[in-house]
């Protein structure tokens, strides 16, 4: 075990963050946690004194990378306390509790699920003696899920912010491991999530993304109300907030009161992201996804037809287990009928313990796995570039993320329209959090380039 004889003072830590955006959130709230018990942010790796990944393990590669990443980062200074959390972690502890493989490896010192995360400051105590932790266990008590929603998350970007509804899967889709990993559906109260909400609106975000596994099928005592959650955020809108969005839904929970309250909300993105896994409809059974290829263009329709020009994303799985060439094929006119936007796609990598897993004599191999991939990508640029190049001559509004000065003496701004469209223009000023309209020009890829309208600053908001 490490052992760190600093003062709180000087004690430093740095967390690493791979994975999703559910992940990113969830680093919110640790280094939340960590400041609250005496730790100050190491602006570098290296200098840290206590290190944190916070793991994905949708891949084996995901997996693969974070253990490397850690072996290096021990190997650099040994001395250093290594925490690992997120999707990798089955039970929190260290070597005198906990049986979780991780602990195996030596450079790992603790592990902790992301529930146990008000636990923390009790794990950390044995590894940094001369921190008092007593006043923080008292504040938030054991660790639960209840409790780590009530951290209050440490945010970088106070413009755009992420706020987790649930937490868990009941899906249990036969190429994922997160019902393992996170465990079953558990939903926040709306009144907590509400609240959470409201307070970043009150400190100057203009959107906010709801976060979940599955967050269509998000309950409140005891009942699906996913779109009522949303109808309440939107009342914020009187506050200041501008745009809402959420990540993941399922298909076999989109129901006609979500697409509804898209349609008509003040703070609705024309953007659904809106996770399919392939085009074929033996392949969905194979994955246990629960609906047709049908039902899903029906759903699409749907949304279109509500909200004219909505852009649609979705991820796919391509090489899954017994996948024939009939199937990539009828893939890949699945992707040409629905048009989509953007897709998140990738090569299938067996999960230890799940159903797709065990399907070794129906595993494909992993060259004909890449040649398959790279045929769907060039069917989604086609539909991708496609919608996108139906922009050029529109203005976007634009929420900039990014602004950073040219030796010109102009600034570059990046962000994202709200069909989530990623676009860049040249201003006299930084814009970073601010909406602005941008006269779209042309296409880069998938990136969109525009300008500011001519005698406009295009400014919708001034912070």
């Amino acid at each position: 075990m490490s052992l760190a004889i600093l003062s709180p003072a000087m004690t430093s830590y740095f967390i690493h963050t791979l994975g999703c955006q559910m992940n990113y959130s969830d680093s919110d709230r640790v280094a939340s946690l960590l400041e609250q018990a005496g730790f100050k942010k190491s602006e570098n790796v290296e200098d840290a004194d206590l290190l944190i990944i916070n793991t994905c393990s949708v891949r084996q590669k995901s997996e693969d990378k974070a253990m490397g990443y850690i072996t290096n980062r021990k190997n650099e200074k040994p001395e250093r306390v290594i925490a690992v959390t997120g999707c990798m972690v089955r039970q929190t502890g260290d070597r005198s509790n906990s049986q979780d493989e991780l602990l195996m490896h030596d450079p790992i010192d603790l592990v902790f699920r992301i529930e146990d995360t008000a636990r923390l400051p009790k794990l950390l105590e044995p590894h940094f003696p001369t921190h008092d932790f007593s006043d923080f266990g008292k504040v938030f008590g054991a660790g639960s899920l209840e409790n780590y929603f009530h951290i209050n998350p440490k945010v970088e970007n106070r413009k755009q912010v992420f706020v987790p509804i649930m937490q868990g899967c009941d899906k249990f889709c036969a190429f994922c491991i997160v019902p393992y990993t996170r465990g079953r559906e558990i939903s926040r109260p709306m009144g907590d999530i509400f609240a959470e909400c409201e307070h970043h609106v009150k400190h100057g975000a203009l959107e906010i993304t709801l976060l979940g596994q599955n967050v269509n099928s998000y309950k409140h005592e005891g009942q699906k109300c996913f779109a009522e959650l949303l109808w309440k955020i939107d009342s914020l809108y009187d506050q200041g907030l501008r745009r809402l969005r959420f990540t993941s839904p399922h298909p076999q929970d989109f129901t006609d009161d979500v697409i509804d309250a898209l349609a008509n909300m003040k703070t609705s993105c024309p953007y659904v992201h809106l996770p399919a896994q392939h085009g074929s409809n033996a392949m969905l059974r194979a994955m246990n996804r629960n609906y047709t290829v049908e039902q899903y263009e029906v759903i699409v329709k749907q949304i279109r037809d509500a909200i004219p020009h909505c852009s649609i994303a979705t991820d796919i799985i391509v090489g899954f287990p017994g996948e024939t060439k009939e199937d990539l094929q009828e893939l890949i006119d699945f992707a040409k009928r629905v048009d989509f936007d953007f897709s998140y796609t990738a090569i299938y990598s067996p999960r230890k313990n799940t159903p797709a897993g065990r399907m070794k004599d129906l595993f494909i191999d992993r060259d004909e796995q890449k040649k398959r991939f790279h045929q769907f990508d060039k069917a989604i640029k086609e539909t991708a570039w496609s919608r996108r190049d139906q922009k050029i001559g529109e203005t976007l509004e634009v929420l900039v993320e990014k602004s950073e000065p040219t030796q010109d003496g102009l600034y570059k701004n990046t962000g994202r329209s709200a069909e989530f469209y990623e676009t860049m223009f040249f201003s006299g000023r930084p814009m970073y959090g601010q909406l602005v309209d941008v006269h779209i020009e042309k296409r880069s890829n998938y990136f969109l380039n525009g300008k500011l309208p001519e005698g406009s600053e295009g400014l919708k908001v001034l912070i």
